[in-house]
Order: C-alpha cells, then sequence, then structure tokens
C-alpha cells in the first residue's frame, strides 16, 4: 500500500498522513496500532474522493454554492448536497472498497462515519456536523458512504467552516467504516471534568443500547465523575434514559423507551475499565481527550478518540502531574488588568522583562522568578498569574485573601473557600530580602517623609520630575540601540521612577486614609467613603475631563486642533488594552477619541455633563469632610488637627495611584514606536509577513535574529502564537485555577428575586437602561445608561463620563472602573459573576452601589430623561 493509498486499513502498518484520513479516522488508526480495544474497520481517504469532488466542481450547483452571499448560502448547500447524493462509485473506486472489506467480517454489521481533517483538531470540533450511520449492511454500504461523504457540504457544516476562519470552497472528507459493537451500554467519556476544568477528574455519560442517544442529546444519559488516579468514583447521577437505539439484526436500528430508566447503565468494575481505558488514551495522544466507547458481551471497545477543544489550557510548567502537590494561581491579567484574552508574545515578553528588573534591581533576587515553586509571580501564554501556593506560605490565606477583595471581590471569595492544606507550599526554600532591597530603604523611607509633612512640595517636586522623565524617555527611542536593548534602558528607569516617585506619594496616601479611618471610627463609614470622590492630580480622571473640554469646541477651529495636539501629547501613548504593546494607542487610532467627542457633544448640557459632575462630586467630598471634623473634633482637638494633617496628605497624593501605570504606559508606548519601525525593515526585508506579526516575537527572537540572520522569524511568530490562539478560544478565562487545571468559583449567595448581589464600590443609588459592552468601541454609551463590563481599564475612561453607573465582573474597590466611578461619583458595583450575560441591553435597572445590589425596575421608576445639547 503507498503513503497515497486511497483506502487504510486499521490493521495495515501503512502510516497514513492526517491530510488524508482527517482526525477521527487518524486516531482510530492510532489507537489501534497501539493495542488500543478499537473495532476493525478501514477509512476511505481523500484520495478516494477525488473523483467525486472533481464531478461535483463541474457542476451548475458549484456554480451557485462558490457565489452565494450569507442569505443564500444554506439553499445553495441543501441543492449541492443533494447532487452529491446522486453520485455512484466508479468501478475502481468500488474495487478498492471490496478489496479493503475482505479483511472485515462480512456476516458484521458497519458504523460508516465521515472524517474530515478539519474535524477533531484542537479547536475545531464539528460537534454534530458530519453524518453517522449506523447498523450498515453490505448492501447498504454505498448508500451509507454517500451519506457521509455528502455531509461534508451541509449547511451546518459550512456555516461552522465559515465562523472559524475555514475555507469552505475547497471541502475535504475522508469515511470510516467499521465493524459495529452490538453493545448493550454506550456513551461518551472525557478525560477532564469538562464543567470545572479538573485535569484529575474523568467524567463519563452513559445508556443502554448504542451510544448515539448520548451524542446527539435525544436522551438523558447518567453522569459518572471518577478519580482519575485512583479510579474511586466520586460521584453519579442518575439520568432518566427516556430512548435508546439498538441494533437491528437485519440492519438498521430499532429504538426502545425508558429502557431501564430507574438503573443506573454501568456498574463500579466497567466504571474502573473505561477510567483504565481513558488514562491509556490520555497518555498516547499527551493532552486531553474525550472518547467514545461501548460494552457488548462484557468487552470494552474503543469507537472514537479526539482532543477536547473546549477546556482551559495551562502552560506546561505550570501543571503538576497527577497525584503530586498541586499549586494554586490568580490570574492577575483578568482580577488586576481586567484583561480576558491573552498578551500578544511581544506583550508577554516586555512584562516578563519588567518583572525580572524589579527581580535585579529591587529586590536583589535575579533568581527569584527562575523557578515556578518558588516564585510569588509567574507571567505564560499572554497571562500573568500570581503564584497563591507561595503567598500562603509566606502570608497565610486569610490575609491574602483579605488584601484581593479589593481587587477581585469573587476571586477573593472563592480563595477564602479553598481548601488551604491542598495548595500551601511546605518545606519549600524562599528566599529572603536581599542586602540590595534593604539599602534602598532608607530613600524610600526619605520620600514618605516628605509626602507626609510636605504633600503639595512633594507633588510639585514629583511632577517636575515625571516631566523631565517623560522627555527623556521620549528621546530614547530615537537612538541606535537594538530595540531588544531599548526594553531595558525604557522599563528600567520607569521602573525606577515609580518606585522613588510615584510610589511613596500614594503609599503616603493610603496609610494617611487608613488613619483617618482609625481617628474618625467604623461609625463614620458613608462620610469616609465620600472623600474618595473627585481627588485632584489623578491623571485618569483628568483625561476623562480633558476629553470632555474638547467636545466643547467647535470642530475644526483653532482652538480645538490645539487642545486636541495637547490631549494628544498627554494621553496618546493609551487606549484599549493598553498593558500589551501590541495594543493600538489613541494617537494611532484617533476616530476612538472622536467618537467619544462626538458623544459628550450631543449628550452634555451646562447643568449635565462631567466637569459638572466632577465639581458636584467635588462639593460633597468637602462637605464631607466638615462633617467629619465637626464629629472629629468632639474627640479632641489633637485628634482634629491629626486628621486634618493626613486629609491634606490624601487629598493631594491619592491620584497618584493612577501615576504608575501611566508612566509604564508611556514606556511601553515608546518601545511600541521603535518595533513598528523594525516591523517595516524586517516586512520589506521579507522575514515576516506584516508589520503586525513582530508582536508575535518576543525580545529574545530579535536578539537571536540580530546575532543570526538565518533565524527564522516567521516560524517562531506562529510558534510564539498556537498556545494563545489556543487560549483565546476560550470563551471565558477563569480568576482562580490551580496546577490540575480545577477552577475554583466561590459558593453563591442567596437573594431576593429581581435581585442580583455584587461588591460595593462606589456608593450611591441610579436608575437607566443597561449597556452591555465588551468593548470600550463596541457601541456608543448615550447619557443615563448603565455601563456593564466584565472590566475595564483606562481605556474605557471616556465612556464614564456619559454612565450613570457602572457595573462589573470583575475587580474590587482598586480595580481601575472602580477608581474611576468613584471620581465622577458613579454607583458601581462589582464582582457580579456572569454580569455581561444577565441582562439584555435596554434592561431597567436600580444600581445601589451603597450596598452592592441591583434590582430590575419598571418603566414608571425612570429618571425623567435629560435633552441632549443642541
Amino acid at each position: 500500500m503507498t503513503s497515497t493509498s486511497p483506502v487504510y486499513r486499521f490493521d495495515s502498518s501503512a502510516d497514513a498522513p492526517l491530510s488524508e484520513v482527517g482526525g477521527k479516522a487518524f486516531s482510530l488508526l492510532k489507537g489501534s496500532k497501539s493495542g488500543l480495544p478499537v473495532p476493525p474497520g478501514l477509512v476511505l481517504s481523500v484520495d478516494f474522493f477525488a473523483p467525486w469532488f472533481a464531478q461535483i466542481k463541474s457542476t451548475t450547483q458549484w456554480q451557485a454554492f462558490a457565489q452565494a452571499d450569507p442569505d443564500n448560502l444554506r439553499k445553495a448547500c441543501d441543492d449541492l448536497k443533494a447532487t452529491a447524493e446522486k453520485l455512484t462509485l466508479s468501478a475502481e473506486q468500488q474495487k478498492s472498497l471490496s478489496d479493503a472489506m475482505q479483511s472485515l467480517a462480512s456476516e458484521r454489521l458497519f458504523a460508516v462515519r465521515s472524517s474530515s481533517p478539519e474535524e477533531d483538531l484542537e479547536g475545531t470540533s464539528f460537534a454534530g456536523g458530519y453524518e453517522t450511520i449506523l447498523g450498515v449492511t453490505p448492501e447498504m454500504m454505498g448508500d451509507a458512504i454517500k451519506r457521509a461523504f455528502a455531509s461534508c457540504l451541509d449547511f451546518r457544516v459550512v456555516a461552522y467552516k465559515r465562523e472559524h476562519g475555514l475555507q469552505i470552497n475547497e471541502p475535504k472528507i475522508a469515511v470510516v467504516v467499521q465493524e459495529q459493537i452490538a453493545s448493550e451500554i454506550a456513551g461518551v467519556g472525557f478525560s477532564l471534568n469538562p464543567v470545572t476544568n479538573n485535569y484529575d477528574e474523568a467524567v463519563f455519560n452513559s445508556n443502554w443500547g448504542q451510544g448515539e442517544t448520548v451524542v446527539s442529546g435525544t436522551a438523558t444519559p447518567d453522569t459518572f465523575t471518577v478519580d482519575k488516579l485512583s479510579c474511586r468514583l466520586k460521584q453519579k447521577i442518575l439520568g432518566k434514559k427516556e430512548r435508546s437505539i439498538w441494533l437491528s439484526q437485519n440492519g438498521g436500528t430499532e429504538e426502545k423507551l425508558n429502557y431501564r430508566s430507574g438503573e443506573y447503565s454501568l456498574t463500579e468494575q466497567q466504571i474502573v475499565q473505561l477510567t483504565e481505558l481513558i488514562n491509556k488514551v490520555e497518555k498516547l495522544y499527551e493532552k486531553p481527550i474525550d472518547i467514545e466507547w461501548a460494552f457488548s458481551d462484557g468487552k470494552l471497545y474503543l469507537l472514537q478518540a479526539r482532543p477536547i477543544t473546549s477546556y482551559v489550557p495551562l502552560a506546561p510548567d505550570m501543571v503538576t502531574k497527577l497525584g503530586e502537590k498541586k499549586r494554586l494561581y490568580l490570574d492577575a491579567t483578568i482580577s488586576v488588568q481586567g484583561i480576558h484574552k491573552p498578551l500578544s508574545p511581544m506583550g508577554t515578553s516586555v512584562i516578563k522583562n519588567l518583572i525580572q528588573q524589579v527581580a535585579d534591581h529591587v529586590l536583589g533576587l535575579p533568581e527569584l522568578f527562575a523557578h515556578i515553586e518558588t516564585a510569588p509571580a509567574w507571567v505564560e501564554w499572554g497571562r500573568m498569574y500570581l503564584n497563591l501556593s507561595y503567598l500562603f506560605h509566606t502570608a497565610g490565606r486569610e490575609r491574602i485573601g483579605k488584601v484581593l477583595i479589593n481587587m477581585d471581590p469573587l476571586a477573593a471569595r472563592a480563595i477564602l473557600q479553598a481548601d488551604e492544606s491542598i495548595y500551601i507550599a511546605k518545606g519549600e526554600e524562599h528566599p529572603q530580602l536581599a542586602w540590595q532591597f534593604l539599602w534602598q530603604l532608607p530613600e524610600y523611607a526619605v520620600h514618605l517623609l516628605e509626602a507626609n509633612i510636605m504633600p503639595e512640595h512633594a507633588h510639585q517636586h514629583a511632577q517636575q520630575k515625571i516631566q523631565k522623565f517623560l522627555h527623556e524617555i521620549r528621546d530614547l527611542h530615537d537612538t541606535n540601540t537594538p530595540v531588544w536593548k531599548l526594553a531595558d534602558e525604557l522599563l528600567l528607569p520607569t521602573l525606577r521612577m515609580v518606585l522613588k516617585c510615584s510610589s511613596p506619594l500614594f503609599v503616603a496616601s493610603r496609610v494617611a486614609l487608613e488613619r483617618m479611618k482609625t481617628i474618625a471610627g467604623p461609625e463614620n463609614e458613608g462620610d469616609l467613603k465620600k472623600l474618595d470622590r473627585a481627588l485632584p492630580n489623578n491623571v485618569t480622571t483628568e483625561m476623562g475631563l480633558a476629553l470632555y473640554r474638547l467636545s466643547q469646541l467647535p470642530a475644526g477651529s483653532a482652538s480645538f486642533d490645539k487642545a486636541w495636539k495637547g490631549f494628544i501629547d498627554t494621553y496618546g501613548h493609551r487606549g484599549p488594552t493598553e498593558l500589551d504593546i501590541a495594543s493600538p494607542r489613541y494617537k494611532e487610532r484617533p476616530e476612538l477619541l472622536l467618537e467619544q467627542i462626538e458623544m459628550l457633544r450631543q449628550s452634555s448640557t451646562p447643568d449635565d455633563n462631567p466637569q459638572k459632575r466632577f465639581e458636584t462630586a467635588q462639593s460633597e467630598r468637602h462637605q464631607a469632610f466638615k462633617e467629619l471634623c465637626e464629629k472629629v473634633h468632639e474627640k479632641g482637638w489633637s485628634k482634629l488637627s491629626h486628621f486634618q494633617t493626613l486629609y491634606r496628605v490624601w487629598e493631594t497624593l491619592s491620584g497618584y495611584r493612577e501615576m504608575h501605570k501611566y508612566l509604564l504606559i508611556f514606556a511601553i508606548a515608546q518601545l511600541r514606536e521603535r518595533l513598528l519601525k523594525e516591523a517595516d525593515k524586517l516586512t520589506r526585508a521579507g522575514r515576516i509577513e506584516s508589520r503586525q506579526q513582530i508582536f508575535d516575537l518576543t525580545l529574545k527572537d530579535l536578539e537571536a535574529s540580530e546575532q543570526n540572520r538565518n533565524y527564522d522569524l516567521k516560524a517562531a511568530a506562529r510558534q510564539n502564537r498556537e498556545p494563545l490562539d489556543r487560549l483565546a478560544k476560550v470563551s471565558k478565562l477563569p480568576a482562580v485555577i490551580d496546577s490540575r487545571g480545577l477552577i475554583l468559583r466561590p459558593a453563591a449567595e442567596a437573594v431576593r428575586e429581581g435581585e442580583v448581589a455584587g461588591t460595593a464600590i462606589s456608593p450611591g443609588i441610579a436608575r437607566g437602561r443597561i449597556k452591555v459592552l465588551h468593548t470600550p468601541d463596541e457601541k456608543p454609551l448615550l447619557r443615563g445608561e448603565i455601563l456593564v463590563a466584565t472590566a475595564t481599564d483606562p481605556g474605557w475612561t471616556p465612556l464614564f463620563v456619559n454612565a450613570a453607573a457602572v457595573i462589573l465582573e470583575i475587580g474590587g474597590m482598586l480595580q481601575h472602573g472602580a477608581l474611576v466611578a468613584r471620581e465622577y461619583g458613579l454607583p458601581c458595583v462589582s464582582g457580579v459573576e456572569n454580569a455581561t450575560t444577565l441582562w439584555p441591553d435596554g434592561t431597567l435597572v436600580e444600581v445601589d452601589g451603597s450596598c452592592g445590589i441591583i434590582r430590575t425596575i419598571e418603566e414608571a421608576d425612570l429618571p425623567p430623561k435629560t435633552a441632549p445639547a443642541s
């Protein structure tokens, strides 16, 4: 048999290429050769059906299909499929089939299944699209093969291909012919738990008879969850098993209703056999697998095996082996930054560079991030993780959980409810603080002292240093330094500026606030929360107000052009998902800002605009401070004096919490400009395919490329993208996950009907219509609407000026959206699980940011509409 043979038998030693037999057949051939209990069979390859495709492409139905628009595609597919079902096997095809069938038992019935080269690969499943025909007799074989072949032209398959960016004008198909197992019990199995993502559990669904009812979902199967290491049954759920399908002796199938529906279909011994089988299959394929299986006359058969396409994968170095001590991770990309899709390879590389700079030059611990067992954080596959096991060991779960409540309440609850004993790192070596770090503390203490004693002077001093720093950093990207070295030259000074300038000021403000809370006492918590409103010197708040002021200038005027230039000079380096260096900046996509300006222009009035709301919130803060002073005065003059001094520190310096990221993003934007220049050179030289592909590379790739001109940058880019593309297909990445894939979620909290509970972030009550946004430029947010998002970063700030309130799925008191909401005096509730799917756009709700409750309301409860500005 040649390597391009049109037919491959399961018992043949020939290697079948995936492109010729498809994913389903490829796995069966591999399993059969490896000694797994696969029923005998054969594969009619893509080459076998080449003559049929040649005939099809010569028809008018094919021309109509190739030219069909989306509205006419279904009819074109139906017509083409009908044409395919009229084809007949040629003499050569019939001979190849007959010769191969001689190795199979002629008295048996057969299962005929399609196997596409695009099906059952990682990332594409085509679940339910292709055809399976059961109980096929030798006399029925020709028609069954035609049906399986024609299914590649089914509208469901074609639509799935279009949705996943696959070619629809070059269909390919192979067909599996396999001895049919007359099963008494059959079903499917998953080598991980598809609900919890737990790699340590296998889950089996089963029903009496054939497994078709389980695969097609036409009956509710029994469900068994098993520990893969011990093969111990952990949970079983009795299914209704409303119908079952059985092979008919004369061919075809017959149906039984409610057959033994009150009994479990698997025994514990059979469950052990299934677990042992799925462990073998997973080991063979070296990835999570789902299988179809059957028991017949007490023997277990493997009918299919394919990669699981819908699970959350972890980078290999983050995964512990089955039975080993597990680690627990928090995805800080989600919980801290509010970014759900993976960062680009270059973005990941830049963040890795940054944290290594922290280890080398701040902590003096260059090996701190070398080994995941003893690393407090880990950056891999476009994600930034905190190693909670390390942090549990050093600080304790309770303390870590309480700190994280201010970042991500849902994640914090999940962590606090986790079993610490499973995850805490014990007996591991944890590096101590180096002298290099201790040596820097006196200088840091001096900056803190200045901030506490002379906050206004500290602020002015910081602004001078920041402006000088920005000019120096801006000039750096024009040097001849290789771009991979430039990252160090940009990021290290930025890190030092954060540590020696903005960080001490922010820390001083937070310490001041905590001391104010102690002096005022818990009985004044409500007024204390108002002290967080409309604070000065916050670079993110200032960006939103500057955008509003732009909207009040005549478009195209000299004053607008001057103000626009000033805005871009100050904020043009920012933008949505700005932490990722691959993301375009405002100055590259000015249309994002111009749309917001136009919306502000239409929705703002003299009595209702961002500046007015900021001033109102500012007045409320001043009034709250005045009332607090009166109450504190009752506790003594010295406490009042101390309270007022602390308030000066808080009011002047708390805005610096946003400055750290502003400076970092500025440096990243300068590096981005140099990378784009480098990309233009590499594209002209043919070393990369496009300008954007440079962000699929890493700094190490660029270094290797400079040292070796034969270094294949295109191949490196494709390799770097592969795991990120897999992660990007996960609909919702988890915030808390362990090293065996288990996703930890908090227990649901009870609420009244019509209410949804979250975490109170910014006080106040607002009513309005829901507007769900997944990106800041997805659709307009009109004045008075309730912004609902998974999370936000500074690229969302312009939207807050129109919002009546904010609902966030991710984030706590220190998340960007929470900070800006408080600055604008907007009610905000965060930690609302599945927030973006709970309400359709236009739903009327009341957001109570004081107690963290969202209530559905009626039309009559809405405030009157504000007329837009003329």
